[in-house]
């Protein structure tokens, strides 16, 4: 029965003693290496997010000057219409 004892209070402090030397201990430094290809990564994506955003600046510009298109047809079929209007308007007096 002294011996259990002895064995199980021996198991506790071997643990105990075991987990603590766990906890302390100092993590393992990284390798640069690994870092590396990840900054590489992140400068790529930030090259290709500064070439979507040139290229949305440019599809900005032809949308620009599609609306400038749309909005000079648009007055030319308004004068279009008031000088239909005008015609009516005379043809009925006519």
């Amino acid at each position: 029965m002294r011996k259990v004892r002895i064995f199980i209070i021996s198991v506790g402090i071997l643990a105990g003693a075991v987990i603590g030397i766990a906890q302390t201990s100092e993590p393992i430094p990284v390798p640069m290496q690994a870092a590396t290809p990840a900054l590489m990564a992140d400068a790529k994506q930030q090259a290709e997010m500064a070439e979507n955003i040139k290229q949305l600046q440019e599809l900005k510009a032809q949308n620009d000057e599609i609306l400038k298109q749309q909005q000079a047809a648009l007055d030319a079929l308004d004068e279009l219409q008031k000088e239909a209007d005008q015609m009516r308007i005379y043809s009925k007096r006519g």
